[in-house]
């Protein structure tokens, strides 16, 4: 006998269900803990809203693909380990692409306070994405790399729900096409970045060197004979 579901699990099960079968837009908090089987109240402890449930669902997404990485990829150039990683992020996705489409076709439903938690969730999940492909994200470069990947997967993931293709192919050719246009930017970008560290390192050294005259200078000053003269007038 398969092992009992957790609730949470159920209540995302039966949110993608109903997305699926309906008007993502339609769906309430009660018709999904009314699908899954579970007390209303209990569902209130686990999700506070729809777009909680979505979250959930990304961060499940997220451990599907980090939990089936193979540590020999790891050896492959990074273009290949990116496209190789978001392409498992697709097919963890595939069984849900009905309820995807409902979902998109509503703009997930979401007020302004709930689109910001998605967008922080979405590029959480591709700096994991990156990490896991071997790319650094952190520091300023980091940050516009996952920025830039968060850009790139959207446009993809467009596509991705059109793709009727068995291999989904075309996702891959737009993939590999798009990574291969933010690597160039990325390299100028990191370009970029390193001339900028530099040039603030020759000022920051050059304001250096001025404030240790001006406190070589002031030092003099008050150690000067006319000074200790001066401090003896009353």
């Amino acid at each position: 006998m398969p092992a009992k579901k957790d609730p949470q699990t159920r209540l995302i099960d039966a949110a993608m269900d109903l997305a699926a079968a309906g008007r993502w837009h339609d769906v309430t908090m009660i018709d999904i803990a009314q699908s899954a089987g579970i007390d209303i109240g209990v569902a209130f402890d686990h999700f506070k809203s729809k777009a909680d449930i979505l979250r959930q669902f990304v961060r499940r997404i997220d451990r599907i693909v980090l939990a089936d990485l193979d540590p020999a990829d790891f050896n492959e150039p990074g273009h290949d380990r990116l496209i190789a990683v978001m392409m498992a992020r697709f097919d963890a996705l595939a069984p849900y692409r009905p309820a995807l489409r409902s979902i998109v076709a509503s703009g997930g439903d979401l007020g302004p306070a709930d689109t910001l938690r998605a967008i922080k969730t979405h590029f959480g999940s591709m700096r994991w994405m990156l990490d896991a492909s071997g790319f650094t994200t952190g520091g300023l470069h980091g940050s516009l790399r996952v920025a830039g990947m968060g850009t790139i997967y959207a446009r993809c993931f467009k596509q991705w729900l059109v793709d009727e293709t068995a291999d989904f192919g075309p996702t891959m050719a737009a993939l590999d096409r798009a990574l291969a246009r933010g690597s160039e930017w990325d390299k100028r970008i990191g370009t970029g970045i390193s001339r900028l560290s530099r040039a603030c390192g020759k000022i920051q050294k050059k304001c250096d060197r001025f404030a240790q005259k001006c406190r070589r200078a002031d030092h003099a000053e008050q150690t000067s004979p006319s000074a200790e003269n001066n401090s003896t007038v009353p």
